[in-house]
């Protein structure tokens, strides 16, 4: 992603409205997403959210020729 477009809350807006659309609305009570292991603020995001990691995925894709891990995050609605 260009580096202009990073930090201005964009992710956590749609992460906000995704949440509360799957808590208040459609009564969704887990929510599951996969992401790559090296994705440090992508992880602090979902944490946010109440996401835990759950596992990892080894050799999950390939990124520049090599495989790369991913953990599979959860939130279960309190």
């Amino acid at each position: 992603m260009d580096e202009r477009y990073r930090k201005r809350g964009v992710a956590t807006a749609l992460m906000h409205e995704m949440v509360s659309l799957c808590d208040n609305w459609l009564q969704v009570s887990r929510m599951e997403l996969t992401v790559f292991v090296d994705n440090a603020p992508a992880i602090a995001l979902y944490q946010r959210f109440g996401f835990e990691i759950e596992g990892t995925a080894r050799g999950f894709a390939m990124r520049h020729g090599e495989l790369i891990d991913a953990y599979s995050m959860a939130r279960i609605k309190p």
